[in-house]
């Protein structure tokens, strides 16, 4: 009896030790990045603007959205541009509805200690709303949007495997002719499908797909998210393996190695050449990519306004 009573308080103790174990979900090992498609988050603040409100300009309210960089790329306060559609501003008397925050949106991050931490929450206002028309009678509804317009980037590595001889492929550290695991940072456009090959006896390839996993509109970085034909789904590119002899294809005004290409149905193929002339050894190398881009997306609220009667 004694005997059963010391394995049933081992066993408790290794339970609790297992489950206290567990209880730690917000540490991450071996990731360079939390991943995900996630960029900024807004939305309205309950009752700003109230559901009802009356004409006559009898009734002053705001409009207020909260926002949160919930991505992995830091976002200037002067990067990001809320702007309030859907009605006519004098009739509402003719507040403010363009706006940037009041301060910078970090973005997440791992920590050394392979901690996820939070980036920052803000909170934008748009004060002296006030329906100063008088309806003839009955009620009005309107719609209010704000547009989110923000500068934003994505971040992504893979290992390239070199080797010296690249027509003797067996028993080597690395191998070459292979998909590649890809590490890419919280955004809506993420770097996938990154495939390597033997283009030579001193050559590798690469290729790797950009696709667009948001429900935004991209444009040109810097262009304050222009729609027009020349701007639209745009994203500027960078890539960087830190070995010379890197060239890719397909890109617009810019190098070798970085420049503009167009998403194509959300997705846009980049192949790259690696010259490995006159470097020894076999080695794996991380190739960087890098996009920027302005990405807009937007959110609807009603507002009912009534008839003050007299």
């Amino acid at each position: 009896m004694k005997k059963y009573f010391v394995f049933l308080a081992l066993g408790i103790i290794i339970l609790a030790a297992g489950c206290a174990n567990n209880t730690n979900t917000t540490t991450t090992t071996g990731k360079t990045f939390i991943g995900g498609t996630d960029a900024i988050k807004f939305d309205f603040l309950e009752g700003s603007p109230p559901a009802e409100v009356f004409d006559g300009g009898s009734y002053p309210f705001e409009v207020a959205l909260n926002l949160e960089n919930k991505g992995e790329f830091d976002v200037a306060k002067n990067d990001i541009e809320i702007r309030l559609l859907g009605f006519y501003a004098p009739d509402f008397n003719n507040p403010n509805i363009t706006k940037n925050p009041d301060e910078d949106l970090d973005g997440a991050f791992i920590d050394s200690d392979g901690n996820k931490m939070p980036g920052t929450v803000t909170y934008v206002t748009f004060p002296g709303f006030n329906y100063i028309g008088n309806l003839t009678a009955g009620e009005n509804k309107f719609t209010v949007r704000a547009d989110v317009c923000y500068k934003y980037g994505t971040k992504a590595q893979a290992n390239l495997c070199v080797l010296e001889d690249l027509t003797e492929l067996n028993e080597k550290v690395c191998k070459v002719n292979e998909k590649k695991t890809v590490e890419s940072s919280s955004a809506p456009i993420k770097i996938e499908n990154l495939d390597e090959n033997v283009a030579g006896s001193e050559k590798i390839t690469f290729s790797f797909e950009i696709v667009h996993r948001g429900t935004g509109a991209i444009s040109t970085s810097g262009s304050k998210c222009n729609d027009n034909i020349g701007y639209e789904n745009k994203v500027y590119v960078t890539v960087d393996s830190g070995l010379s002899g890197l060239t890719c294809s397909g890109f617009e005004g810019g190098t070798a190695t970085t420049g503009y290409v167009t998403l194509y149905g959300g997705k846009r193929l980049i192949r790259c050449t690696q010259d490995t002339t006159g470097l020894t050894g076999d080695f794996e190398k991380k190739a960087n990519i890098n996009l920027l881009y302005d990405y807009k997306e937007h959110k609807d609220i009603g507002i009912l306004v009534k008839h003050t009667t007299q």
